[in-house]
């Protein structure tokens, strides 16, 4: 306990020696777990905007009339990644398009259609091509395109938020490491006096490490504190949009966000120690 007490004091008395140093830390620090948090969020989010649009992504199959539905809808339902088969009759069709447009009496021009549902929205193009090839298919159709563009937009904001965020570490790293190495050399007497006695060098690298986390942990909490904001001030409008599109995804919305916070925390906590890991074992000769 005395030791732990010993590491605790001379970790605060680093951070006062830091000065000025620690608010950039911080700072930047925090700016880019903000931007990774923000990245996080919005792919998961965007994740769940894609499946939630999967699910409700229907194949709709046009069959030839000399074909009986449910010998195909049948056929269909045994198909890989099908989840669902549903049989729209023409007659049910024409008389909906009858009730709905003011339509001549005309003989019904329209087909028996399947409403197919799959698992998963990269299962609809495989699945919709194996309908296709059916003898009993004239056509079908299946609005994918709005999926894959959510998609690859996805991909790119992955990328480019990783590769901000990275960069912004890196610059972090080297503040932190020239703020640990000012301590250092504020303290070098000391620490040569503790290395001649004998003392033990995670003893000595202890309160820097731990004055690394502390960065880390204080810009968590910042970067946390900033999303949280943004999604209270964003959840009303968001919420709104998207209950009608997908009521289940508001509630994994919620639980991304406490996942995210946990992310940051441990990653800041990680990028402060390991950077003050390095520093203090490079400048420090025992």
């Amino acid at each position: 306990m005395r030791i732990l007490l010993r590491v605790l004091v001379e970790t605060l008395i680093g951070l006062k020696q830091g000065g000025w140093s620690n608010w950039l830390v911080v700072s930047i620090l925090a700016i880019a777990l903000t931007i990774f948090g923000g990245v996080l969020q919005l792919t998961i989010t965007l994740k769940s905007v894609v499946a939630a649009w999967g699910s409700q992504l229907e194949i709709s199959a046009y069959l030839k009339d000399s074909y009986d539905p449910k010998v195909v809808a049948h056929d269909v339902s045994l198909l890989p990644e099908v989840q669902f088969v549903e049989i729209v009759p023409k007659e049910t069709a024409w008389k909906e398009l009858q009730s709905a447009f003011k339509v001549a009496s005309l003989a019904n021009p329209l087909p028996n259609t399947l409403h197919i549902k799959v698992s998963s929205t990269e299962a609809v193009q495989q699945v919709a091509m194996q309908v296709k090839n059916l003898p009993s298919v004239e056509n079908v159709r299946y609005p994918l395109k709005v999926a894959q563009r959510i998609n690859e937009f996805r991909h790119f904001l992955e990328l480019a938020g990783f590769a901000v965020t990275a960069a912004l570490t890196a610059a972090t790293l080297t503040v932190i490491g020239n703020t640990i190495h000012l301590v250092i050399q504020s303290r070098h007497r000391e620490i040569e006096i503790l290395s001649l006695m004998g003392v033990s060098p995670s003893y000595i690298r202890s309160p820097l490490i731990l004055q690394g986390a502390t960065y880390g942990a204080i810009s968590g909490l910042l970067s946390m504190a900033v999303l949280w904001g943004l999604h209270a001030y964003l959840d009303p409008y968001l919420s709104e949009q998207l209950i009608g599109f997908a009521p289940m995804l508001t509630h994994s919305l919620e639980h991304s966000l406490a996942q995210t916070f946990v992310a940051l925390l441990i990653l800041g906590v990680a990028v402060g120690a390991s950077g003050a890991f390095w520093t203090s074992g490079r400048y420090i000769k025992i």
